[in-house]
Order: structure tokens, then sequence, then C-alpha cells
């Protein structure tokens, strides 16, 4: 969509956060246009260097960078001019932390009647756990995502990417649109907020309604699902490939793409309570039955057959994956720090694509100079903040 003006031109975003989950949300509204400018502190965002500075190069592409220092009180005024004109304001400090700053929302929509205040934490704004610090790991932990990850047999485990963190970035992208249309009928902004705590209980909502239902607790199945079997990954003989006979139509399909007689004809196998309640035998026969074969024969078998079937694929060859190449999924990208890269798009396809990848994260105060310019100082106000140490400006 780059050839059109973009959805969100117009729109300016004064993102204070830091980590992951916030700066997830600004990458997804400056993906699709918005003025993103991200304020990070005079020593820069803490987790700007995590991963090998992979999490910055993906959450802050398509932004603008300033650095100021908000103890000193002119970075303080300069903030204040910066939301005067802004729509949104995004933080993710702990709850009190902003507030101490002296840009609580009350101080903030006195400045700015029109903003939209957005707040993403641990545990939310109120409740008794506010003040505690919030990761993804926590509010895997504290969900049941952790204790309904791995295999029964072993200790819980940790979903590999920070899902929850992504996960909550997203809906507070969504509350920020809800947010952008309800001004457009009434003029006025609003505080929202996002928790990842929350975000973790709406993805455990199925095992928490089964459980209001039936009252049995989720088990842990390792790749497998308490609904299906066989409906879990099996290692070839040259690697692993899910397998997914969830209905009793594919296990029939499955037993015939590998001329499996036996099996198909065992009634204790025709229906899916039978193979539920027979699961650590029925696993292991086809386990001996898949152990034979390449991924390559098994995933041509089973596709023929119809039935739901996946390689497990390491990192490389997703990104070398010939679907994900042709549907453009990563872009490539000359980092000034981090050399060429390549960075998966936001999955939004609109008029046949999606969202390009305008410019690389920025280096500490990159922008200083040009966004204090834009909300009315002068050159040599601007020279003053950087030498006072108000503000840095990236050399």
């Amino acid at each position: 969509m780059s050839e059109k003006k973009l959805t969100l031109e117009g729109v300016m975003i004064a993102d204070l956060s830091h980590a992951l989950a916030a700066p997830y949300c600004s990458m997804i509204l400056a993906d699709h246009g918005a003025d993103v400018v991200r304020i990070e502190p005079v020593k820069g965002d803490p987790f700007r260097y995590s991963a090998h500075g992979a999490w910055n190069a993906l959450a802050n592409r398509n932004k603008r960078g300033i650095s100021l220092n908000l103890k000193d009180e002119k970075g303080k005024e300069a903030l204040k001019k910066i939301l005067s004109k802004a729509d949104v304001l995004l933080e993710s400090f702990t709850p009190g932390t902003i507030e101490r700053l002296g840009f609580g929302y009350d101080v903030v929509s006195q400045i700015n009647p029109k903003i939209i205040y957005c707040s993403i934490s641990g545990f939310g704004q109120t409740g008794p756990y506010r003040n505690q610090r919030g990761f993804d790991v926590v509010a895997q932990a504290m969900s049941g995502i952790m204790l309904n990850t791995g295999d029964a047999d072993r200790p819980p485990v940790r979903v590999g990417t920070s899902a929850v963190d992504m996960g909550a970035g997203s809906y507070l992208a969504c509350g920020i649109l809800l947010s952008l249309m309800d001004r457009e009928r009434t003029g006025k902004g609003q505080r929202i907020e996002v928790s990842l705590f929350e975000t973790a209980l709406s993805w455990m909502g199925p095992y928490s309604v089964e459980y209001s239902i039936s009252g049995q607790m989720p088990q842990r199945f390792g790749s497998g699902f308490g609904a299906f079997c066989p409906y879990r990954v099996f290692e070839a003989s040259d690697g692993y490939v899910f397998i997914g006979c969830a209905t009793d139509k594919f296990w029939q399909a499955f037993c015939a793409a590998f001329d499996l007689k036996e099996l198909a004809a065992n009634p204790v196998y025709s229906e899916t309570k039978g193979r539920l309640e027979n699961r650590e035998e029925l696993d292991g026969l086809v386990q001996k039955a898949m152990a034979g074969y390449k991924i390559s024969e098994i995933v041509e078998r089973l596709h023929k057959a119809g039935v739901p079937v996946a390689p497990v694929l390491n990192v490389k060859e997703t990104m070398e994956d010939p679907h994900a190449i042709e549907r453009d999924a990563f872009a490539s990208l000359d980092h000034p720090e981090y050399g060429q890269i390549k960075i998966p798009r936001i999955p939004i396809v609109r008029s046949g694509k999606m969202p390009e990848i305008r410019k690389p994260s920025p280096r500490l105060g990159q922008h200083t100079r040009e966004v204090l310019a834009e909300v009315g100082y002068s050159d040599e106000q601007i020279e003053e903040l950087i030498s006072s140490g108000a503000a840095i400006a990236a050399k």
C-alpha cells in the first residue's frame, strides 16, 4: 500500500514504552502509517540490546526516535509539547510510575483532551497485583498456559516465543483503533488499558470454558491435544512431522495412505472415543509405522490423502520456505546497526499486499532535533536542551 496514502497517516503516537509488548503495538500502527515517536530515556530502552538487538530491530521499525530526560524539568516540558500535538500516548510502566513522573491521565488529558491514553502492564491498573512487575513468562505461569504446555511426565514449560507480549500488543492496537473511531464520532479521547495477565487468560478461554462445563482439569499432551488422537508430532527417519487425525474420516484416510489395514479394521480405533481411551497405545503404533519413512514421504502421502500434516521446521527453514517467499512474508532490510536482516511483516493483507517496512528502527536520539523542531523549539533551544542533558541526539 506504499503507493497510496497509508491508513493511519496523520495519527501521531507518543510512545513512552519499553520491552516488547507495547512497542509491538505501536509497530503495528507504524506499519500502517502512524507517526510513532519513540521517546527513550537518555541511556536508552534497557531492552534495546536484548537478543542481539532483535527486539529493537523488529518492534521499532517505521518509527522515529528521540531521547529525553524526564527527571529534568526541561525534558518534561518538551514531552508536554509533544503530547499537546499527539493523538495517542502509549506507556508500559509499572502502575503508578508515570503518575510520579507527572504524566498521569488526569494531567495529560488536561494538556490534550482529545488524547487516547494507553497503558499496558503485567496485571492492569487496579487490583491486588497491580504493582507487581509483569513479564510474558509470569503471565504464562499464572494463567494456566504453562501448566498446559509440555509433556505430562515433565515440568511445565514456557511457550517458546513471547506470545503473550505480542498478543497483548495486538489487543492494545485493536483498542487504539476502536478509540480513534470513537473519537471521530464524539471528539473526545479516552483511557484504555491491556494487561499481559488478562491477555493470557483470554487465550486459555477454551480450557476455562471446558472446566466450567465438565469440572475436568485440562491435561498436558506435549505436542498432542486432548480432543483428538493421533494428533501430535511423530519422529520420522530424518526429523519430526505433525500428523492430525481430528476426525474418523482423517483416521481412515491416514491408515489407507500407509496401508495400515490392521489398524483401520480394529473397532477399538474406529471412533474418536476409542482412540482417546487408548491414546498411549495408538500413538506408539503410529510412531512405529512412521519411523521408517522420511518426512517428505509422509507429507506427500498425507497431502494427497487430505489429512492435516506438517514438517516441524527450524527458523532457517521457515525463512526459506517457498510459500513464505511466494507470500512475501519476510522483508529484507539493510539495517544501519545490524546489517542485512530479514524481518517478518504484519500478516494483514490489504489490496493484495502486506504493510511495507519503510525504515529501520531508529538509533538512540536519531530524530530528537527533528521532532523538537516540529513541536516549536528553535535550533538554539534544541541545542540548549541537548547540552544541558535534558535531551540526547544521535551524532
